[in-house]
């Protein structure tokens, strides 16, 4: 018994020194909550975050959130917290990727598909870096 505590207490211990190294992911889903349905009334309110981080720099994709409807210092901080993850990850496992950039494909107020109680959803434009749902 106390053979099966002292491998119990080592897994604990190795899981711990392993999470401090590589934080957990913030996923997209918690970034997809903090941004809601992404209502505007003008493409001004309309901005972009970039998600994830590619081994040699950079984010993997983007989203687009509305001014109005996010708190942007948190999702922010969130998108930072992952990308970390991301790097941190990618060292550890000595990743490599092709270097491409994946450039910001900017964000505007899509009037033809309105969110509850708002003119319209914060979209990206079409094309590169388009990724999630709000990028249709």
């Amino acid at each position: 018994m106390k053979m099966l505590q002292l491998l119990l207490a080592a897994g604990v211990a190795l899981t711990a020194a392993c999470a401090a190294q590589v934080p957990p992911r913030s996923d997209r889903a918690s970034m997809q909550s903090l941004i809601g349905d992404a209502g505007c009334s003008s493409d001004a309110q309309c901005k972009t975050v970039g998600v994830g981080a590619k081994a040699c720099g950079g984010p993997q994709s983007y989203l687009a959130f509305s001014t109005v409807r996010t708190d942007e210092s948190a999702l922010r901080a969130l998108a930072d917290a992952s990308a970390e993850a991301d790097r941190q990850r990618a060292e550890a496992k000595g990743m490599a990727s092709t270097c491409s950039v994946v450039p910001d494909p900017g964000a505007f107020c899509d009037r033809s598909q309105p969110a509850a109680g708002s003119a319209g959803t914060c979209r990206l434009h079409s094309g590169r870096g388009a990724a999630g749902p709000l990028a249709r």
